[in-house]
Order: structure tokens, then C-alpha cells, then sequence
């Protein structure tokens, strides 16, 4: 469909960027029937299907999703392929099904890019959330989307687990990590010994510098960088369990957590625990509000003694992170989860 305004057809505009979508030309024809009413909307972006420039044609519906950010709400809508919906989501009967919530109910939203893979995933108490899968070359465009998504939720007031976060992170805060930082460590008075981290990763610090450069008053917490892991357990099992980490080395990956006094924000690979000697080329972005977490734990790893697990939750939603047992993040996260008790 040719556009009135430009003159330039869906099919001429698309490829695996996102873009915005500011006048109604500019929405998949899929979508038009929709009713968007793009002067209440915040932000508008098309999510192209995956797929290369040479198996598209002018007849496809060439946009998987579109997300249309509102003052109070979050919309997709997503083109129907023949698979199951998102659990949620409502038949347009349109050729596209409809999932929408409330932004007051987000508890978590993670950014994930794994070489050209990126998925959002937004996530709410009630154990409902959006997944959007994008081409990680859209990661910039996806990440003004998270920023907008966040202002709702992270206005409403820190609950008791956020609280205990504020107090204890607030003692670790470092307001800048520079170029050429190696370790963040901080004494804690009465705490016993103070957690040596080890080398940051670099991509860790590239990733905080572009944050902080985007929000100044993100403080870092704690940070480590990556590091083997050796199984421990007794037996058969544990000839066993040690001879495939042999061949298949598990690798605790690096994570720097930072915060601006209305979120917990972590900085990671796509995953806390990748098994393989295979290169890592990913980043994840996890953003907690401090008013949604209801509960905060630290336990052991149960099959790698050097590892702890730190579980955050909201109502039904779940987030593990593994870190080091010997690490600032450990620690802060263990006396966190003591405060809010």
C-alpha cells in the first residue's frame, strides 16, 4: 500500500530496523484497523518480520508487532502466525491478536540482545508478561522504548524490599566507574571482611558508561567479571558431573548492578550461567523498580559451591541471579535480603 503523504510503499520502507510510527501512513496496513490514535500515544514503533529483504514481496504483511506505548498502558498488537498467542492476548479477529497492560503493574522489564536476537520481555505481578523478539541491530530504538516504559512504574513508592535495597545499596553507591576500572570494592563498616570482585568485564563498563552518559544519576553498586565454575558433588555423580564440565566448562558470567534511586538496573550476558567454550556476544538490561519487589533471597548454588542465587520476586514474577559467593554483589544482596525481613 502506497503511502498519500510520501508516496513510499510498505514494502519500499521495510527492512530489519524498527521505526517509529508518528503518522497514520506510517502504520502497517495489518494494524490500520485498529483505531491508534497517535496523539495520545507516548511512542510508536512497527516491529518488522524476521525475515531477509529478498523473500519479502508487496502483498506480505511485513510487521510482526506494534507497540504502542500510552500514558497509563502498554499495546501490542501481533500479526497472527498460525502459532499460539501470548497468554492474554485477545483475537482482533483481524489477523492479529491484542495483549495490553497496565504500566502501573509492571514489576520487571529485561532487554536482551544475543548477536543479532534481541527480546524484550515485560513483566507484571500477576505473572503475565510481553515477549517481543527484534533484530538486535534495533537495539538503540528498543532502548528509548525502555526508557519511556519504566517512568510509570518506577514513580510508585519503594516497598520494603526496595527500601532495604536503597539503605544497603546506598552504603556500596559509586556515582561513576571510569574507563580502565578493574574492581569496585568498597569497605563496609562492620560487615566483616570486604568482598574482593576481581577484574569488571569490559563490556560491562562500555555498557555502564552509555547508561550513565543517558542518566547521570545511576550509581553503581557492585560489579564482577566472569569466572569458571567447578561443580561439587559426592560420589558417582560427581565423576560424572566433573568429567563433562571437562569437556563443557560452566562460566559464571560478569554483571554490574547500578541503580538511580527509583530502579534496580542489571547489566549482564543474555544469561547468569552458560555451559561451552563458545565466544559470549550479548547484553542484558534488567530494570526492577524499587516498588515492586515483595521478596528478596540469597541461597548457595546447590551444585556450585563458588556461586550463590539471588532471587528477586514481584506477586508472581521471578528473577534469579547467580553471583559469585565471594563478591560485593553477594553481599549486598545478603544483607539486603536480612533488612527486609
Amino acid at each position: 500500500m502506497r503511502s498519500a503523504t510520501t508516496g513510499i510503499t510498505e514494502y519500499d520502507r521495510f527492512g530489519p530496523w524498527i521505526d517509529e510510527v508518528k503518522e497514520p501512513d506510517d502504520v502497517p496496513r495489518l494494524y490500520r484497523r485498529h483505531g491508534i490514535d497517535l496523539s495520545a500515544a507516548r511512542l510508536v514503533l512497527k516491529v518488522p518480520r524476521n525475515i531477509s529483504r529478498r523473500n519479502a514481496n508487496p502483498d506480505m504483511d511485513l510487521y510482526d508487532h506494534l507497540l504502542v506505548l500510552g500514558q497509563d498502558q502498554l499495546t501490542v498488537l501481533s500479526r497472527r502466525t498460525g502459532g499460539p498467542p501470548q497468554p492474554g492476548a485477545a483475537d482482533s479477529g483481524k489477523g492479529y491478536d491484542v495483549l495490553t497492560i497496565q504500566l502501573a503493574d509492571v514489576v520487571a522489564i529485561r532487554n536482551a540482545v544475543n548477536l543479532l536476537d534481541g527480546r524484550l520481555t515485560v513483566a507484571t505481578s500477576a505473572g503475565a508478561s510481553i515477549t517481543v523478539p527484534y533484530n538486535g541491530s534495533a537495539a538503540g530504538t528498543v532502548g528509548r522504548l525502555v526508557s519511556a516504559l519504566k517512568e510509570v512504574p518506577c514513580a510508585t513508592p519503594a516497598s520494603p524490599v526496595g527500601v532495604a535495597l536503597l539503605e544497603v545499596g546506598g552504603r556500596f553507591a559509586r556515582p561513576t566507574l571510569e574507563p580502565g576500572t578493574t574492581t569496585v570494592s568498597r569497605p563496609t563498616p562492620g560487615t566483616g571482611p570486604t568482598p574482593t570482585p576481581g577484574p569488571i568485564d569490559t563490556f560491562l563498563v562500555s555498557a555502564w558508561l552509555v547508561a550513565q552518559d543517558a542518566d547521570p544519576r545511576l550509581a553503581v553498586w557492585a560489579a564482577h567479571g566472569h569466572r569458571p565454575l567447578t561443580p561439587d558433588a559426592p560420589g558417582l555423580a560427581g565423576i560424572v558431573q566433573r568429567a563433562k564440565h571437562a569437556f563443557s566448562p560452566m562460566t559464571l558470567h560478569g554483571c554490574l548492578i547500578a541503580a538511580d534511586g527509583h530502579a534496580l538496573e542489571l547489566y549482564g550476558r543474555h544469561s547468569w550461567l552458560v555451559r561451552g567454550r563458545d565466544a559470549i556476544y550479548s547484553l542484558s538490561h534488567v530494570v526492577i523498580p524499587f516498588g515492586a519487589p515483595d521478596h528478596l533471597a540469597l541461597s548457595p548454588h546447590p551444585l556450585y559451591p563458588d556461586a550463590a542465587v539471588a532471587t528477586i520476586g514481584a506477586g508472581q514474577w521471578r528473577e534469579e541471579i547467580a553471583v559469585p559467593r565471594d563478591s560485593v554483589a553477594a553481599q549486598l544482596l545478603s544483607e539486603a535480603a536480612r533488612k527486609s525481613r
